[in-house]
């Protein structure tokens, strides 16, 4: 008997050992992969083990792993998709079938994170990176004009890597950043624009550094435009967000690496203002010869086709046609990718050459790009990715600078013969006084800028479950900026014995998020996720500036040749740090809400304003799942959202707070002076700051019509921006300081959203696709600073542009015509137009509206698509007006024999006006050219942004090659079709990628371009 319990312990372990052993084998692990009909993974599919509620959700590769009884079956399910029942011993590779078109999408949104677009209850917006290439566009932003709802884009200037400005939502801030934030994989990225030091008025500006991101590396961009979409990434994105995703490697079928080269080449024909053509040089209708030594400044002598200078006829010269050159641009591109089930790889390298339009102007850039991700076992997953850029841009000043040459250009008189540009004695071939010769302008004055810029980026990603991810994500933002500028002895302007100056940048971005992710299924109805994140970003900025006037050696364009040299040095750095949360939920698939909260700090506030709380809350209701219409044949899909926000930002420069001395300059006299350096304390002074806040409101619709061919969506946002961040603010000179960095002021913008997608055709061998975007927004600046009337942006004391309260940002002020309560002129006693007393508002920059339109048209091989963008409204301050009539060199000016009763009232009688008057020299001179408004024109526009046809080998012609596809194409950009404004694009601005918008004045012109390109892999 004892010996049988001293067995029963021993028999007891077998039994529950034999237990388990028999529970772990009626139990199996499986892993596999969900995918479509084309290859592509289908994330976050539902993985059910059928007859239970043991279910799994897969990540955004379409991975997952369950647990099941041996010989059990799996449901695979996924919105927009057929389900799927497998045995549990085939469900290593799963392939869904798309029945209802992109209800199932995925897009990257916040913090890199990839999510089911029918669980965001706000508005985004992709555009494939395909679309970018197609675009033909050496800056990326410039690719997305036309395309997208609720931005608005302007490109500044004709010259090679010139700035362009992206607005989402309409201006939210007065004097600070208004663009948005650029995204790169997760790693925020910088689209600053340096400027020219010399300033935008007199000089024109430089690029943003958005120009620098290849397009052949893009697979995606989304555009996050509400405070909702952004609110989780923090201060930076409180003015909208464009988040770029890079390409991952692929193999071709047979799993080796891809390889793809591409080309392009574009001529390009400069878009040219008309001019008179009738008139030559000389004043009140007597010639001035200015091809022989005398001067003058007007072109309103005698009619050039009666003119003979010693029995000969002077030639006619077409000023602008004989400057500007064509224009030619290559782009080349090569890359190598592969990938195998558990890494892909990427490189890419890219060369692009811009040989601009103005002779001596061009702008090159190389680019390299590689990518590489690995999964570290079962659990971890690994990508490292590098991107190198180097660029040169050679430029020629823009603006109100007798150094700009395009100031020569357009006021010189058609009878003037600007070659050769220097005369026998050395001197200059000019026809005036105060003007440089354009030509002798190219040979002895240039601008160049270069950049190195690095973006690394690193990311790795534990899953120790199914349903947790731990993310660590680390990036950089690294560049070395330098522009070098050389004026020759004898430049007429503010430096006749010369100059150069040297700038150096040097900026580095570094940010750091850690992200904890749990998303899971509880059974089939009820979906939940919390994210939990820390993030760390860190800014360093250095600048150096280096000016030397006065060189001993002409042609020696070194600072050490220079009498006087000056310096300048300034350092910056800020820091902030970020706790961020979001809670998404989804019952039944239809119904979603989704919270989210950050708490940020920012070393630019005051100590005791430094951290604020802010958040969003979302909901979304899909009322044809509900009711049952998910297959309906003609209304297929229904969604309505609403979205509330509160964002904060920390839009203000470091340092605000302080009052530091700085290098004194005193009317006329910069120090150093005489030997002696000299310091003041800086004029503005610095309050204690807090940070700005924007509050949204979003509610939207979307629908889907005729099995997803047709879908709706429209959004009405209204947004408040409060206590803004705004520097250089006028305050009462008693205090010792001429301005202040405060919060002050409010602006709101509410509008319109829509975007229409229609598939009209959808064949085996005809596929037709039309978008439709159309955007309408109200913006109001509701009040400023105490005290302040004004803030201006751009231009002089006037005219210029500013901000004044109740009125829409962007205001043109200046002088203007006499007028009556009703907006009627009041003309003097001869019936000619007064100027009036006071300056007023004479223009707006703002439009009114914005549309677009995309088409793509493919038939078996063949693709042809178009892409047409439209701006009404809004007008531009174009000084180039005032000059241009007061020389007598506009085409309004041709007309200068004539007569015109102007439609207004006599002021000293009251009664309405019918005397002709004459529009001779003395009325464009004396009155109209000084008169403001009559510099603003309509900056309305119809442009046919990009038409393209192209054409792919067939894999019949291919079969024997060792080439996998071969495509060809031709495409034009940039026709405009209809425009108002009497210069040669509307779509410009002195003031770069800045506030000032609304700006020009001696600019270098858009072109129009016609490209040839071709594409091979193997």
């Amino acid at each position: 008997m004892r010996k049988q319990l001293k067995l029963l312990p021993s028999m007891l372990m077998l039994i529950g050992l034999f237990f388990a052993i028999s529970v772990f084998a009626q139990n199996q692990k499986i892993s596999g992969q969900v995918k479509d009909e084309k290859g592509l993974p289908v994330p976050f599919a539902t993985i059910q083990e059928q007859g239970t509620k043991n279910a799994v959700t897969a990540d955004d590769n379409g991975n997952f792993t369950i647990n099941v009884k041996e010989g059990g079956h799996l449901i695979i399910s996924a919105i927009g998709y057929g389900k799927v029942t497998v045995s549990a011993s085939q469900a290593s590779s799963i392939t869904l079938t798309n029945q209802t078109g992109d209800l199932s999408e995925v897009v990257v949104t916040a913090l890199g994170i990839k999510r089911e677009k029918r669980m965001l209850n706000y508005t985004t917006q992709e555009v494939k990176g395909s679309a970018l290439v197609d675009a033909k566009q050496e800056n990326i932003v410039n690719g997305l004009s036309g395309k997208v709802a609720g931005v608005q884009i302007t490109n500044s200037t004709g010259q090679p890597g010139s700035s362009s400005q992206i607005i989402i939502r309409g201006n939210s801030t007065l004097l600070g950043n208004n663009g948005a934030l650029f995204v790169i994989d997760g790693i925020p990225m910088d689209n600053s624009e340096a400027g020219n030091p010399d300033g935008a008025l007199g000089a024109g500006g430089t690029s943003n550094r958005g120009i620098d991101i290849d397009p052949n590396i893009i697979e995606s961009v989304n555009v996050l435009k509400g405070a909702a979409a952004t609110a989780i990434y923090g201060s930076s994105a409180s003015r909208g967000a464009v988040i770029i995703t890079t390409k991952n490697g692929k193999s071709g079928k047979s799993g080796k690496p891809t390889v793809s080269v591409s080309s392009s080449y574009t001529v390009s024909k400069a878009l040219l203002p008309e001019l008179q053509s009738t008139w030559a040089q000389g004043s009140g209708g007597r010639y001035v010869d200015g091809n022989n030594g005398q001067l003058g400044s007007a072109s309103w002598g005698p009619e050039i086709d009666t003119l003979r200078v010693n029995g000969q006829p002077v030639p006619k010269h077409n000023q602008l046609k004989e400057f500007y050159r064509t224009g030619h641009v290559t782009d080349n591109n090569v890359s190598v990718s592969g990938s195998n089930d558990r890494s892909n790889y990427l490189a890419s390298y890219s060369f692009l050459r811009n040989d601009g339009i103005t002779p001596t102007t061009n702008y090159i850039r190389n680019a390299f790009f590689a990518k590489y991700d690995t999964k570290l076992g079962n659990k971890v997953n690994l990508t490292t990715q590098f991107n190198y850029i180097h660029a040169d841009n050679n430029r020629t000043l823009d603006g109100n600078s007798l150094e700009a040459p395009l100031w020569t250009v357009l006021g010189s008189p058609i009878s003037w013969n600007p070659k050769p540009s220097t005369r026998a004695d050395g001197s200059q071939n000019i026809y005036r006084a105060a003007r440089n010769n354009p030509y002798w302008l190219l040979e002895n004055t240039g601008l160049l800028d270069k950049v190195d810029r690095i973006i690394p980026v690193v990311n790795l990603s534990y899953s120790p479950t199914s349903w947790l991810t731990i993310t660590e994500r680390l990036g950089g933002d690294m560049y070395y900026n330098t522009t070098d500028y050389h004026e020759a002895i004898g430049t007429v302007g503010s430096y006749p014995t010369g100059r150069v100056y040297n700038r150096a940048i040097t900026y580095q971005q570094f940010n750091n998020d850690i992200i904890v992710d749990a998303r899971k299924n509880f059974g089939s109805d009820f979906f939940g996720e919390i994210l939990l994140g820390n993030n760390i970003l860190t800014n360093f900025n250095d600048n150096k500036f280096d000016q030397g006037v006065g060189l001993g050696v002409p042609g020696f364009y070194n600072i050490s040749n220079a009498t006087t040299v000056t310096s300048s040095y300034s350092s910056y750095k800020n820091r902030k740090v970020g706790f961020y949360g979001q809670i998404n939920t989804e019952y039944k698939k239809m119904l979603t809400l989704s919270l989210t909260g950050r708490y940020d700090g920012s070393s630019v506030l005051s100590v005791n304003n430094q951290f604020y709380p802010y958040g969003s809350v979302s909901a979304g209701f899909i009322f044809t799942e509900a009711l049952g219409m998910s297959q309906n044949k003609i209304f297929n899909f229904g969604k309505i959202r609403a979205a509330y926000s509160v964002v904060g930002a920390d839009n203000v420069a470091p340092y605000s707070l302080t009052n530091p001395y700085i290098q004194a300059s005193v009317g006329n006299v910069t120090f150093p002076f005489a030997g002696q350096n000299g310091y003041l304390l800086t004029t503005t002074y610095g309050y204690p700051l807090k940070n700005e806040t924007v509050k949204e409101l979003e509610i939207g619709l979307e629908t889907k019509f005729f099995d997803s061919r047709v879908s709706l969506d429209v959004t009405y946002f209204n947004k408040k921006s409060i206590d803004l961040l705004t520097s250089g603010v006028p305050i009462e000179p008693a205090t010792g300081f001429t301005g202040a960095s405060l919060n002050s002021g409010s602006m709101r913008n509410k509008g319109v959203e829509v975007t229409l997608g229609v598939t009209p055709i959808r064949t085996k061998d005809l596929t037709w696709n039309i978008g439709i975007n159309y955007t309408k927004i109200k913006n109001d600046v509701l009040n400023l600073a105490p005290g302040i009337t004004f803030l201006q942006f751009a231009g002089f004391t006037n005219p210029g542009i500013f901000a004044f309260a109740n009125s829409p940002y962007g205001v043109i002020y200046g002088t203007h015509f006499k007028r009556n309560d009703g907006g009627r002129l009041l003309l003097d006693d001869d019936g000619y137009p007064q100027l009036a007393d006071d300056l007023g508002p004479i223009g707006n920059v703002t439009p009114n509206w914005l549309g677009g339109l995309t088409s793509d048209l493919t038939y078996k091989n063949f693709t042809f698509s178009f892409v047409l963008d439209m701006k009404q409204g809004g007008q531009i301050l174009n000084l180039d007006g005032h000059y241009l009539d007061f020389y007598g060199t506009s085409k309004v000016t041709e007309n200068r024999n004539g007569t015109k009763v102007f439609n207004g009232i006599i002021e000293s009688t009251g009664k309405e006006n019918t005397a002709a008057v004459k529009t001779d020299q003395i009325f464009y001179q004396n009155l109209y050219s000084v008169t403001d408004e009559t510099s603003v024109s309509d900056a309305s526009f119809l442009k046919l942004r990009q038409v393209s046809l192209g054409y792919r080998l067939g894999s019949s012609i291919l079969k024997n090659s060792f080439f996998k596809s071969i495509a060809i194409n031709v495409t034009g950009t940039n026709f405009i079709l209809h425009k108002n404004y009497f210069g040669a694009d509307p779509e410009v601005s002195l003031n770069g990628s800045g506030n000032g918008q609304g700006l020009a004045n001696f600019m270098t012109p858009t072109s129009k371009n016609f490209i040839v390109g071709l594409k091979a892999t193997f």
